[in-house]
């Protein structure tokens, strides 16, 4: 009986504390969505505006800015706004591009 219990307590926990983190997540993808002034990528035509994409790297999510028409530089930010780097030759961007998990666009300019 007391295994019984442990389990469950165990569960429930991880549970628990699954939960929290996804909130936390999608709260961070909503906030970063009305600072760019975007809505939700739900398959939109893209054409020429303004997207952007999210990626996992560390542990952290990142987002970059793009544009199939524009020629610009992104550099990735994090859910406090802070940018992990301000030159693509830096050991952390490059480190970033070559191990980030890239899981889509996520938001569009309408």
């Amino acid at each position: 009986m007391k295994n019984y219990n442990l389990i469950i307590c165990t569960l429930l926990l991880f549970m628990l504390s699954c939960s929290k983190d996804k909130s936390t997540q999608f709260e961070c993808i909503n906030t970063t969505l009305e600072e760019f002034e975007m809505v939700a990528f739900e398959g939109q035509d893209m054409g020429c505006k303004f997207f952007l994409e999210l990626f996992h790297y560390n542990n952290k999510q990142y987002f970059l800015l793009g544009n199939h028409c524009a020629d610009m530089i992104s550099y990735p930010t994090d859910c406090e706004g802070n940018t992990l780097c301000q030159n693509a030759q830096n050991s952390e961007c490059l480190a970033f591009y070559r191990n980030a998990k890239n899981i889509g666009i996520i938001g569009i300019k309408e």
